[in-house]
């Protein structure tokens, strides 16, 4: 079943509830588990990625039950998330990441002070890659566990473009299930650090606000409905492995690349009316071949994914 999403009339002031009253009505580990082992199944392209991934869940949601324990307050948050939470993500990528990435993190974790790590990433400071896969691999499920009052001491803008409990950047957007007294789904935000969503225009930029729709050009894949009507991907079966396929076969038909021309920043959409068993983090780390579509159009993603992409 797919996790309820908040209604396209969510008022920006309540949004915060989503948390509680509003969460999802699976368990969201359950659901990323099993939309993790689908595409692994479907995109051999991602299965080394998705294999990692589907590792790190287990840290994640062991940390996201032993916070909601603990229940640390927001004060001791950088200090809880470095000493109870990093040390197991860090263990989890020497033994199931990516060669070189195993190599950096287990460097970085010698030299670093953890704590450093994480306040950095909770102060919205710029960090090399590595240093932010590993804070934002480790405070996200706190503060998912936690609530609102521990997003709340993170730094960042509260605005529309940012995320209105923890002022994170957005990760995604996605169009949720249309209701019954509505034709069309609203357009959702996906916060890069908390996961929280919050409400946003369907034909406005993220990254900068841009609204002019001659600005924002929109690429999906060559075979979907969208794609025939914008811009279209195409050479994306080129980049996969066809299994001697000879007809083009859509592989994304619920994403698309939601681009702007004048910020030059991107972002991919999931369209759950598209594929309502999409589980939008989880379908966002699976598209590599159109995030590498989009750098190569000379746009760049408004903030990277946890796997850096």
């Amino acid at each position: 079943m797919a996790p309820s999403r908040p209604g396209p009339q969510a008022d920006q002031a309540e949004l915060p509830t989503r948390w509680g009253a509003q969460a999802v009505a699976a368990n969201p580990w359950t659901l990323r588990r099993d939309r993790t082992a689908e595409l692994r199944g479907r995109h051999a392209f991602a299965r080394e990625l998705l294999d990692f991934y589907g590792a790190l869940l287990g840290v994640q949601e062991h940390a996201f039950d032993e916070a909601r324990k603990a229940k640390p307050a927001a004060r001791y948050l950088v200090a809880y998330v470095a000493e109870m939470v990093m040390p197991s993500v860090g263990d989890v990528t020497i033994a199931a990441g990516p060669l070189k990435l195993r190599d950096v993190v287990a460097r970085r974790l010698e030299a670093t002070d953890a704590r450093e790590l994480v306040a950095a990433w909770i102060g919205g400071e710029e960090q090399s890659m590595v240093d932010r896969y590993l804070a934002r691999a480790s405070l996200t499920p706190v503060l998912e566990a936690l609530r609102p009052e521990a997003a709340g001491s993170c730094v960042g803008v509260r605005d529309k473009r940012h995320c209105p409990a923890c002022g994170g950047p957005p990760q995604l957007s996605y169009f949720a299930i249309a209701t019954e007294d509505l034709a069309a789904g609203g357009r959702f935000l996906l916060c890069a650090r908390c996961h929280g969503t919050w409400g946003y225009a369907r034909m406005t930029c993220p990254g900068c606000g841009e609204d002019s729709s001659s600005r924002l050009p929109i690429f999906s894949e060559e075979g979907t409905s969208s794609g025939e009507r914008g811009s279209v991907v195409r050479g994306l079966q080129g980049r996969l492995e066809s299994n001697g396929a000879t007809e083009h076969q859509v592989v994304f038909p619920h994403i698309r690349i939601q681009a702007c021309e004048s910020c030059k920043q991107y972002l991919l959409n999931i369209d759950l009316a598209a594929v309502p068993a999409a589980v939008p983090e989880v379908d966002e780390l699976s598209a590599l071949p159109l995030d590498l579509y989009a750098k190569e159009q000379g746009f760049s993603k408004i903030i990277p994914n946890l796997m850096g992409f």
